[in-house]
């Protein structure tokens, strides 16, 4: 529960410095993306490939 736990919160920071402003997950194999540490880490990353500072436009992707 405390990896769960430490992934949300991966997760959050990745949200607040990322320049997307929202996103819908699917879950696959039974288990809800959501109660897995290492999806909610994923989901992290590709946050993180969106960085704010490099947002131009908002909703434009940046190049």
């Amino acid at each position: 529960m405390a990896d769960l736990k430490a992934a949300w919160a991966e997760l959050a920071e990745a949200a607040k410095e990322s320049a997307v402003t929202g996103f819908h997950a699917c879950s696959r194999g039974g288990r809800p993306w959501q109660e897995d540490p290492a999806s909610v880490r994923s989901m992290a990353a590709m946050l993180r490939s969106f960085p704010a500072e490099d947002a131009s436009i908002e909703g434009a992707p940046s190049s």
